[in-house]
């Protein structure tokens, strides 16, 4: 069973064996495990799988399952664009794009389950049920529900991911851990990261916040966001097929010149390069 709702589809397959899939440039597929048992192993690390296991990995990761019982898995394959080129949509696709981003930035790509908070756990199963209910029911609301759905979805995601990056156990003083934690939520958003915004927010003075900001993080604030938008950028060459003169638009960069300079002074490589090492992954 797979309905498409370009750039997102919804398919569940049940497998006695798993068989090398020709896909690629898929911008996430997220996978719960509805029945069955077996090890999921990606990047040649492995980690058992259950009912009611749930994965993400970007297209380029090289993965397979080894099914040791007769297993029903759940993909929802999504990019970007989901939310972009829709008039109707009702959802702020502002937020939705900082969450997306934010996971893309952050999400370290091992093996093992994506949500750990029990609580979590149980709400991402029941919207995963309700995607898969109105995957088969289709009618003139089920875009919508499926929309607001995967927006709750990925809330509880970039959740955890924040949980497990645990900013706080880096700092002593909470309120930086914060600032910075906000900082990655909101990276696109100019006026929400701005000097003066962030010193409001938290409660800072504002002839002090760059003296705060280089004493805690030990570089200073523009060197921050430079390196943090790098890194956002080296992941959607890495797991996008986005083109680079559009991710340097989307991270403030004057132009792809500009973008690929930036990365060759910080990674030692451009961004044709980062692209060509997931490319050269195999297909799975």
């Amino acid at each position: 069973m797979e309905k498409a709702h370009a750039p997102f589809s919804v398919s569940i397959e049940t497998l006695d064996h798993w068989e090398k899939r020709n896909r690629r440039n898929n911008f996430f597929e997220l996978v719960y495990i509805i029945e069955g048992k077996g090890e999921q192993c990606v990047n040649y690390n492995q980690i058992p799988y259950g009912e009611g296991s749930v994965f993400l990995l970007p297209a380029s990761d090289c993965h397979t399952y080894t099914i040791t019982e007769k297993t029903t898995f759940l993909f929802i394959r999504f990019t970007a664009t989901y939310f972009s080129s829709d008039e109707d949509c009702v959802i702020d696709f502002g937020k939705w794009f900082c969450r997306l981003n934010f996971i893309i930035g952050n999400y370290n790509r091992l093996p093992g389950e994506l949500v750990s908070n029990p609580t979590d756990k149980r709400h991402l199963v029941h919207l995963l049920q309700l995607l898969m209910t109105e995957t088969e029911r289709n009618d003139p609301h089920t875009r919508r529900i499926m929309q607001s759905s995967m927006v709750t979805v990925l809330e509880l995601i970039a959740r955890n991911i924040a949980a497990v990056m645990s900013p706080q156990a880096l700092y002593e003083e909470k309120k930086f851990a914060d600032i910075l934690l906000h900082i990655q939520y909101h990276l696109l958003d100019e006026e929400m990261v701005s000097p003066q915004y962030l010193a409001e927010k938290f409660h800072i003075s504002a002839t002090y916040f760059s003296e705060y900001f280089k004493r805690n993080a030990h570089e200073t604030y523009q060197e921050f966001i430079l390196r943090s938008k790098l890194k956002l950028a080296e992941a959607k060459a890495l797991y996008t097929d986005i083109p680079f003169k559009e991710i340097a638009y989307d991270l403030g960069f004057t132009d792809s010149s500009h973008l690929n300079k930036m990365m060759k002074r910080f990674y030692n490589k451009g961004m044709s390069a980062i692209r060509k090492s997931a490319i050269a992954a195999p297909l799975v």
